[in-house]
């Protein structure tokens, strides 16, 4: 019975310490936080991005500023293609503050893919799976997610590149994206 309140009191000491520690740690900025891993990404354009993962995010090089929409989709996946258009809208209408990154992760080869970004008249960044470097295994890391739990699956990170949301696959109406986008916009 001795041994169970000393165990008892320990345990409360322990809690409370971790506790102070908690309450006074600060938030690393994410350009100071340390890399985990990178990668290079290859739009369907030819643009080359290079990704650098964190312990909290995934930074984009070159979009260090704007919010990023990391979808991971499949080619043939009927939620995924209904989503096109209103992506493209969104990355119209907030151009200067959002990039909209698209992966597909169902492994359509080049050719495929090139031809299925014609037709479904993409407008912003399409990465084929060929071209996707780590960054599939990146989300998996950050969230747990892979391909397997279905698709459309996407990632919100804010200015700094820290990860601000996942939205678990499902069909996502233009206005929920759209409340997503400025909920991060008015972030303080």
């Amino acid at each position: 019975m001795r041994y169970m309140k000393l165990a008892g009191i320990l345990g409360i000491a322990l809690l409370l310490q971790v506790s102070l520690y908690a309450g006074t740690a600060e938030k690393v900025p994410s350009s100071q936080q340390k890399m985990v891993d990178q990668t290079d990404i290859r739009t369907i354009d030819g643009e080359v991005i290079h990704v650098v993962r964190t312990k909290n995010g995934l930074r984009f090089q070159g979009y260090e500023d704007k919010i990023v929409l990391l979808e991971a989709f499949g080619y043939r996946c009927p939620p995924c293609k209904a989503s096109i258009p209103g992506y493209n809208r969104l990355q119209q209408r907030y151009r200067k503050d959002v990039v909209i990154i698209a992966v597909e992760a169902w492994g359509a080869n080049n050719k495929v893919f090139k031809q299925f970004v014609q037709t479904h008249k993409i407008g912003y960044k399409a990465v084929s799976t060929g071209d996707s470097g780590k960054i599939l295994s990146f989300m998996g890391k950050l969230t747990g997610w892979h391909p397997g739990l279905g698709v459309p699956y996407l990632l919100l990170f804010d200015r700094g590149g820290i990860l601000a949301k996942d939205v678990p696959p499902q069909m996502l109406p233009e206005a929920h994206v759209e409340h997503l986008i400025k909920e991060l916009l008015n972030a303080k």
